[in-house]
């Protein structure tokens, strides 16, 4: 017969463990072991390393999940910092918050580290209220005093309509759920393989929202860049960035 306490930290511990699922971390018996050691040890602090599959193939992602104890000695995902190596070996690292809605998932911060914007619910200082915004992080202005990269806003009054872009964009989707799904998918900063008109035919390639400039780049299968309306600055995700054979990625929220 398991006591109260017992019990307490049972479901404390199984709910850290459905934290990590649900921010994309699957449930790994490696992570798991070393959270039981984390919770067990005296120290008000601890981290946990961790890996992630869901970069471009040319990149690699460490993640570090960083836990702290209260004073009652209650255990909590405090961040994560996720460090983006790229194929030039330059590093790319942000510290993301966790919270216990409306955290950024590993593969929605992978994205960011990427260079493309994901939709999130974000509070308007202007307005007060909550409401949907793309978000990316800004690579020209210099890293804040705790070492993050400041964020892009796109609110609602910029007017980005993803259903309109992707119909401008002349996709071709051979049933109804499939446009809902790209269009959730690309709102989440995931590159998504497509079907699209070109020059009289239907071809296969993929696709990454730019809610920037309103519109979505496409390229073919190996990320060669297809369609020439180009934004003016060039701010794009351009195949600088994203050539080369890239992961499938589900076009569903992946937890």
């Amino acid at each position: 017969m398991k006591t109260t306490l017992e019990n307490k930290e049972f479901d404390e511990l199984e709910y850290l463990k459905y934290q990590m699922k649900y921010l994309g971390f699957g449930e790994n018996e490696k992570l798991y072991k070393d959270l039981e050691i984390g919770i067990n040890s005296h120290e008000k602090q601890f981290h946990i390393n961790a890996l992630s599959d869901k970069t471009l193939l040319e990149n690699t992602v460490n993640i570090t999940l960083e836990f702290r104890k209260s004073d009652q000695g209650k255990v909590f995902i405090n961040s994560y910092h996720g460090e983006l190596i790229n194929e030039k070996g330059s590093r790319i690292s942000h510290h993301f918050p966790v919270h216990k809605e409306d955290s950024y998932t590993v593969k929605e911060a992978i994205n960011l580290l990427e260079g493309r914007s994901v939709k999130i619910e974000l509070l308007n200082p202007k307005s007060g209220e909550n409401e949907p915004v793309f978000t990316k992080l800004n690579f020209v202005e210099p890293k804040t005093e705790k070492d993050n990269y400041q964020f892009q806003n796109f609110y609602k009054n910029y007017g980005i309509y993803t259903r309109q872009i992707v119909e401008r964009a002349h996709l071709v989707f051979d049933k109804p759920e499939h446009k809902e799904n790209a269009i959730k998918s690309l709102e989440k900063g995931n590159i998504v393989n497509v079907k699209f008109e070109l020059k009289d035919r239907v071809v296969e390639g993929k696709a990454v929202l730019n809610p920037q400039y309103k519109n979505i780049n496409l390229y073919d299968q190996d990320m060669n860049r297809i369609n020439t309306n180009k934004p003016l600055l060039g701010l794009d995700v351009d195949n600088k960035h994203q050539k080369s054979n890239i992961k499938e990625h589900n076009i569903s929220r992946s937890i």
